[in-house]
C-alpha cells in the first residue's frame, strides 16, 4: 500500500510477500510517481530480484540528519522541534561527512568520552535518542541502512533530582527577580507547571471563574490534557495580570509587542536571581519539584500530586515519596503493634512481649 507520513506530504511504501516486508519512502510527493515507484519493489520483490538498503549506500550522516528534521521534526512539539535542531547541528560536526555504515558503536563511544567531560548525563542521553530515532527512520522507512549502531551503546544513569525550596532561600531568590520574572515564578510555584507551558499560557486556558487552568494534550510533554486547580496566590497572579492585560496578545505573561517571552530568558532571569543570592544550585525547574514536594510532605497522597502534576507514570512521582516523614513513621510503628520487644540492658537476648 501507499500512505503520507506527517506533514511532509512525501508518499511511503508498505509491500510484503513470502514473510518479506519492505516499507520506505518513495521520495516523491506526487502521487502517480509513487504509483510506479510501488510497482516496481513489489515486482522485484515477487520475481527475487530486489535489492535492499541498496539506495542508502553512498549517504552521509548529514543527508540522514536533514532529512529527518525535514520529514519528522515538523510533527513533533515546538519545544521538541527545537532540541532536534540542537542536537543535529553538534552530532553533523562530528559525524557529518561520514557515510551511514562509517558510523560505527567504536566511533560512537569515542565520542561520547569527549562528551562526558563537558556534559552531564542527560543531555548525552538525549544526544543518543535523536541519533538513534533518526538512524530507525532510516532503515524502516527509507532503506538508507540496515543496523542502528546506536542501539548497542548502554545509555548512561541520570540522577534524579529533587529539591525544593527553605521559605527563607525563595524569598531572597524572589526579591532579587527583575519584575517581569515574578509573576511567572510565582504562577510555577503554586500550579507546578512546566516552563515551557507557562511562558505560552493563554488566556483560553485560564478559567477565572471556576479557578482552574485548562491545557490541551498538544502542548503537555506527556501529550495528556491537564487540569490544574488554582490557590489563592496563583489567583492572585492571574487576576493581576489580567488587570494589567495586554488586549492585542492572547498571552497570559508577554512583552510590550504582544509576544512572549523565551523560555531561555526565563530561565537565565531566575538563574541570575539565584546566583545573586548564593543559592547557584537551584534552577527554574525546582519550582516543579518544590510544587510535588510540598504536597507530599502536608500528606497529600502520591495519586493526587501525579494528576495535579501532570505526570504519565506514577513511577515519575515516587521520586516525592521519601518526603511524607509522618506517613512513614506511621508505617513503621504499626509494627509495634503486632511484636513489641524489649530489649535487657546489659545485651541479654531480646524477649518479645505478648500485648
Amino acid at each position: 500500500m501507499l500512505y503520507k507520513q506527517g506533514k511532509s506530504g512525501v508518499w511511503h511504501l508498505d509491500v510484503s510477500h513470502q514473510g518479506r516486508r519492505i516499507r520506505r519512502s518513495t521520495g516523491t510527493k506526487n502521487k502517480k510517481q509513487a504509483e510506479k515507484i510501488y510497482c516496481s519493489v513489489r515486482n522485484q520483490l515477487i520475481e527475487g530480484t530486489f535489492i535492499e538498503f541498496s539506495k542508502g549506500r553512498d549517504k552521509t550522516f548529514e543527508e540522514m540528519v536533514a532529512r529527518y528534521l525535514e520529514e519528522v521534526t515538523p510533527d513533533k512539539k515546538p519545544c521538541t522541534q527545537r532540541t532536534d535542531k540542537f542536537y543535529s547541528q553538534l552530532l553533523i560536526k562530528v559525524f557529518g561527512k561520514h557515510r551511514l555504515h562509517e558510523v560505527t558503536p567504536d566511533k560512537i563511544s569515542r565520542y561520547l568520552l569527549k562528551r562526558k567531560k563537558k556534559v552531564g548525563p542527560c543531555s548525552i542521553n538525549r544526544e543518543l535518542s535523536f541519533m538513534s530515532a533518526a538512524f530507525n527512520q532510516a532503515i524502516k522507512i527509507w532503506g538508507w541502512c540496515r543496523d542502528n549502531p546506536v542501539s548497542c551503546i548502554k545509555r548512561e544513569k541520570e540522577k534524579k533530582r529533587v529539591k525544593y525550596f527553605l521559605e527563607k532561600e525563595f524569598s531572597k531568590i524572589y526579591n532579587k527577580l527583575v519584575y517581569w520574572v515574578k509573576p511567572i515564578v510565582m504562577l510555577a510555584k503554586h500550579t507546578g507547571l512546566r516552563k515551557s507551558n507557562l511562558v505560552n499560557l493563554k488566556w483560553s486556558e485560564v478559567d477565572l471563574k471556576q479557578g482552574f487552568i485548562l491545557l490541551g494534550s498538544e502542548v503537555m510533554k506527556n501529550a495528556e490534557h491537564l487540569g490544574v486547580p488554582l490557590n489563592v496566590q496563583a489567583m492572585e497572579v492571574l487576576k493581576e495580570q489580567k488587570r494589567v492585560r495586554k488586549l492585542h496578545s492572547p498571552y497570559v505573561f508577554c512583552k510590550k509587542d504582544g509576544k512572549p517571552y523565551s523560555t531561555w530568558g526565563v530561565y537565565q532571569a531566575f538563574k541570575k536571581a539565584c546566583v545573586a543570592v548564593n543559592l547557584g544550585e537551584f534552577r527554574f525547574h525546582d519550582l516543579r519539584h518544590d510544587f510535588c514536594s510540598k504536597l507530599v510532605q502536608a500528606g497529600v497522597d502520591l495519586y493526587t500530586v501525579k494528576e495535579l502534576a501532570g505526570h504519565k507514570d506514577i513511577t515519575t512521582t515516587q521520586r516525592y515519596a521519601h518526603l511524607n516523614q509522618e506517613k512513614l513513621r506511621k508505617a513503621v510503628e504499626v509494627l509495634e503493634c503486632h511484636n513489641p520487644v524489649i530489649v535487657n540492658q546489659k545485651g541479654d537476648t531480646p524477649v518479645s512481649v505478648t500485648p
